[in-house]
């Protein structure tokens, strides 16, 4: 068996992390083939490392698993896509898990003398992880090489695992502790970097990968509980066009404000060097992460919970943040500006008490922007430029909201195209309702004709369609106070 394996699991049953298409066969396959006599393996050497192969004499059901994953993920999000416009009608109870996930946090969560929350990641048996060390240092290997080609994004790379050091987000991991040394389990996160040199802001995201199976199969998300994220997007935005002065800003590194427990730390591991010819070192990741089933439910659930206990002293502050805020963006005002104000200094002051931090403000008032930092435009109506505000597109200034369509037009369409036409339409108020109705309808008569998603649009109504999407453009003229 060669030494360099793509896979060096192949054996042992786990999730699929990538699925490359066919027409790249021929660009990952390299020269070299080892044959194995007593069990039939084949080791085709691949830029990987060596792929294993084997004949078999019949199909399994696993063999089909792509395709009918593929047909549920589509069915999932065509029924979700139809069920968004429908209005909830009360709430709904907890499930067990979740009640559980609730429990669990209030039993567990703390605040230092800092002021900062302590909090554990709620989990089935831990016990079931296997080893992950390995996976992880093969992959920071297939990481460098793709750093070494790129010398902006390694120094980029290497300058956000410095700050995560730096900021005190993470700590490194003495040598003589071993995988199985801190409680009888550990973990260690690939890492990887998507990078976009294009982006005028963030060029790099590093993601850790929660996801990536260990030894027996099972992953640290795995057995990670989900909870309750319970955000309309609908509510909080009805609510914001209400407000006369209506500001917006986000919570700067939400997640890595928040302390994991000491006591779930190896759970956290990854690995990290300078230099593609360096020895790796172990650090721990000491902050909520995300990449991990739980880090919304954690970071969501511990700004209720500031909301909470800062009430009496930050009574406005505490109710914005309770139905207000979207993961880690605020969306809110008054109708007075004296009241926006006192609003605008409760929230920072209230979330200075845990470490947390807001930038990034826009506003529809000169008078209140002005009196804010790290401002993200200009009050300039010829040059300002529209913000995204939970995916709607809102100008500050002029104070309405409007819509941007970049939907290329293309020869021709099938089925699959029409609904990713569709899926690009995102309006959660309803305000351009007629017109994504129309494009619905159209959907229902391509199933009445029983069209399978590859297949092109009949000649009868192509042209019905063709003039939809090359009317889109001028909702871009649409303008809602």
């Amino acid at each position: 068996m060669p030494q360099e394996l793509a896979d060096p699991n192949f054996g042992v049953p786990g999730k699929i992390d990538l699925l490359i298409g066919v027409e790249a066969f021929f660009d990952i396959i390299k020269e070299g083939i080892i044959r194995t006599s007593n069990n039939g393996l084949v080791f085709r050497r691949s830029v990987f490392g060596y792929i294993a192969t084997c004949n078999t004499s019949s199909y399994t059901q696993n063999q089909f698993c792509g395709f009918i994953s593929e047909m549920q993920n589509i069915d999932n999000n065509l029924q979700k896509f139809w069920e968004i416009e429908t209005i909830n009608e009360g709430q709904k109870p907890l499930s067990k898990e979740e009640e559980y996930c609730e429990n669990h946090y209030q039993m567990t969560q703390t605040r230092n003398e800092a002021g900062r929350y302590i909090v554990q990641m709620p989990a089935k048996n831990i016990q079931g992880l296997g080893h992950s060390k390995d996976l992880a240092t093969k992959r920071l290997d297939q990481l460098w090489r793709t750093l070494s080609r790129e010398k902006q994004m390694e120094n980029l790379y290497r300058e956000f695992m410095q700050q995560y050091l730096d900021f005190g987000h993470m700590e490194k991991v003495e040598e003589h502790l071993d995988e199985t040394s801190a409680n009888n389990f550990c973990y260690y996160l690939p890492h990887h970097g998507v990078f976009r040199p294009d982006k005028t802001t963030t060029k790099l995201r590093i993601v850790f990968n929660g996801s990536a199976s260990t030894t027996s199969g099972l992953s640290l998300n795995d057995l990670l509980l989900k909870g309750e994220v319970k955000e309309d997007i609908f509510e909080i935005m009805t609510r914001f066009r209400k407000h006369k002065y209506a500001f917006t800003t986000d919570i700067q590194m939400m997640f890595r404000q928040i302390l994991i427990d000491p006591a779930q730390r190896d759970l956290l591991r990854i690995m990290w060097k300078n230099g593609a010819n360096d020895k790796p070192v172990i650090y721990r990741l000491k902050t909520v992460t995300y990449g991990t089933t739980s880090a919304p439910f954690l970071a969501i659930r511990t700004l209720k919970q500031l909301a909470m206990d800062e009430a009496s002293r930050f009574s406005l502050a505490s109710k914005v943040a309770l139905q207000d805020v979207y993961m880690d963006n605020v969306v809110s005002g008054a109708q007075t500006l004296d009241t926006a104000r006192q609003l605008q200094c409760q929230l920072q002051n209230m979330l200075k008490t845990c470490g947390m931090k807001l930038h990034k403000w826009n506003s529809n008032s000169k008078e209140l922007f002005n009196s804010s930092t790290d401002q993200e435009h200009s009050f300039s109506t010829n040059t300002e430029s529209a913000i995204k505000t939970l995916g709607v597109s809102w100008k500050p200034a002029g104070d309405y909201f409007m819509f941007k369509v970049s939907i290329p037009s293309i020869a021709s369409y099938t089925k699959r195209d029409v609904l990713s036409v569709i899926a690009r339409l995102y309006d959660p108020l309803g305000l351009v309702g007629p017109v994504i109705s129309k494009a619905k309808i159209f959907l229902q008569k391509l199933w009445l004709r029983k069209l399978n998603w590859e297949e092109c649009l009949p000649e009868a109504i192509a042209p019905e369609w063709f003039n939809f999407v090359s009317s889109l453009k001028a909702l871009e003229e649409f303008k809602i106070d």
